[in-house]
């Protein structure tokens, strides 16, 4: 498997079904459809070397800034896969989270029961 950036490439969406419209991209290398490298479950075809170069910056950023006040604004992370909600919970110093349902966050977090965009709209009539 091999990296191909993306750059260039747009995939039309149908925003009724939310499905991508052909033409898809082709790797180069083997003439299959190309597929951005996500984690799925069970992926076999997942390239893992991007992601830990990408979990080594994020580390070295993190050592780089440990005594500055670090502020997430976290939008839409639920519970049910809480990946980012525990990420956001551990690194920040001022949480700000963002959703309709799950608003709830630790003592000190700024919890909004709104969605992304009433958020930031909201937001901008402030500024």
């Amino acid at each position: 498997m091999t990296r191909t950036p993306a750059e260039g490439i747009s995939v039309e969406v149908d925003e009724s079904t939310f499905r991508a419209v052909g033409p898809l991209p082709i790797c180069r290398n083997c003439g299959a459809v190309a597929r951005p490298n996500v984690l799925m479950f069970g992926d076999d075809a997942w390239v893992p070397m991007r992601t830990v170069e990408q979990e080594n910056h994020y580390e070295q950023w993190f050592k780089q800034n440990n005594f500055k006040n670090i502020v997430a604004i976290e939008f839409g992370a639920g519970t049910a896969i809480p990946t980012v909600r525990v990420e956001c919970q551990k690194r920040a110093k001022t949480l700000i989270r963002v959703n309709p349902r799950d608003y709830l966050g630790p003592v000190d977090a700024i919890s909004i029961p709104l969605n992304a965009l009433e958020a930031i709209e909201g937001i901008e009539k402030f500024m």
